[in-house]
């Protein structure tokens, strides 16, 4: 009987021993298939950040295109309220004239060319009558000290001179037919004693073939000084004013 008890009591052991040694190799499978706790809070933090930056960058990008598109229609529009090149060209014998195409330049942001004869006139107010009227008599061209670089470029020229024996002086038709007016708007503006235009606009009109004469302005040239809001409203009635 004592023997049939210890072979029990033996099986039974052993069969305790092989239960406990399964279960501890199970556990230490499991625990080499998770990573450890830092490991698992470093995966889950980049795995966040990753999905975080994504629209992040998604966002930037779709930015970047939009504040392209928007540059592109920016600078179509400044191109199509300044399609037109201005020039503004001028005679000026006593000053008067020059400080009114300063006028126009500030209003219109236009290039200012001087002209200029290679034989300047003289300072003799006298003589310069004389000069002048012999001028008209002879339908002289007097030869110009200089031109107009890139002509072509240019789509409104804004000429101004003074009046002389009302008419324009003879270096600006001089001006006039040393280009190529056709299809060039002419602005023409003038300074006088108070005869204003007298018949210089059929004078512009002949030399300048093949351009439009738009309404011009005039002045008297003892009221040059105050006559900026008269030009801006001028110039804004022909749509010229920036």
């Amino acid at each position: 009987m004592k023997k049939l008890l210890c072979v029990l009591l033996a099986g039974v052991l052993a069969l305790s021993m092989a239960a406990c040694g399964n279960s501890a190799q199970n556990t230490e499978t499991a625990a080499e298939e998770l990573p450890e706790s830092g490991e698992a809070e470093d995966t889950a933090a980049e795995g966040g950040n990753e999905e975080a930056q994504e629209p992040e960058e998604t966002e930037e990008i779709e930015a970047a295109a939009d504040s392209a598109d928007m540059e592109g229609t920016e600078e179509t529009t400044e191109t199509a309220e300044n399609g037109q090149n201005i020039l503004i060209a001028y005679f000026s014998w006593s000053g008067n004239t020059e400080e009114l195409a300063g006028m126009i330049q500030n209003e219109t942001g236009g290039d200012l060319f001087e002209i200029e004869p290679a034989e300047p006139y003289t300072d003799d107010y006298d003589a310069l009558l004389d000069q002048a009227r012999q001028e008209q008599r002879e339908n002289a061209r007097p030869e110009l000290a200089g031109e107009v670089e890139n002509w072509d470029s240019y789509d409104v020229i804004f000429l101004g001179y003074p009046d002389w024996w009302s008419d324009a002086p003879m270096v600006v038709l001089s001006f006039l037919e040393s280009y190529d007016c056709t299809g060039k708007t002419i602005v023409p503006f003038n300074t006088s004693g108070g005869s204003g235009f007298g018949n210089s606009l059929a004078s512009i009109e002949e030399s300048a073939a093949g351009a439009e004469i738009l309404e011009g302005f005039t002045v008297n040239g003892d009221q040059v000084s105050g006559a900026q809001a008269d030009v801006s409203e001028w110039l804004s009635g022909l749509g010229f004013v920036q």
